[in-house]
């Protein structure tokens, strides 16, 4: 997803123990790169939200809250577009195997509402084959 043809004015390459105090800091840091790039305030939220989400997923559910586990955590950023990649050191899952939370069967489950909101506030998104590195793109609107 990521292309090195694609001119990034930002970039950061992190590794951090699975801590959503050290990841709230990394998500203010892109925020306020987005905001010095001129990105509207709903683009702001849409990418606070996916990359809040997707660190929740790889601390919570893929490290399991285990602070000797890592996670990996990639970022490119230009006026246009950016790039989020992230890897925990789990076990994965198949994204595809979550019950829709918005079926009714499925309504007061309590999980698979993070991977519904990645999907619905970028722009493209995929997971690799174990289920355990997500990369997501969110372009701006015209």
């Amino acid at each position: 997803m990521d292309s090195d043809a694609q001119l990034w004015s930002w970039s950061k390459d992190y590794s951090f123990p699975s801590d959503m105090n050290i990841a709230h800091n990394l998500i203010e840091e892109i925020i306020e790169q987005i905001e010095s790039s001129g990105w509207s305030n709903k683009e702001k939220f849409a990418v606070n939200m996916a990359l809040e989400e997707a660190l929740i997923n790889a601390i919570q559910h893929g490290n399991c809250s285990d602070p000797s586990k890592q996670v990996h955590f990639s970022c490119r950023l230009n006026g246009q577009r950016i790039y989020v990649r992230v890897e925990d050191e789990g076990s994965g899952f198949d994204p595809n195997a979550i019950p829709d939370p918005t079926d009714p069967q499925h309504i007061m489950v309590a999980s698979g509402r993070g991977v519904l909101l990645i999907k619905s506030f970028v722009s493209r998104v995929q997971w690799n084959e174990n289920g355990n590195v997500l990369e997501f793109e969110k372009e701006r609107s015209s």
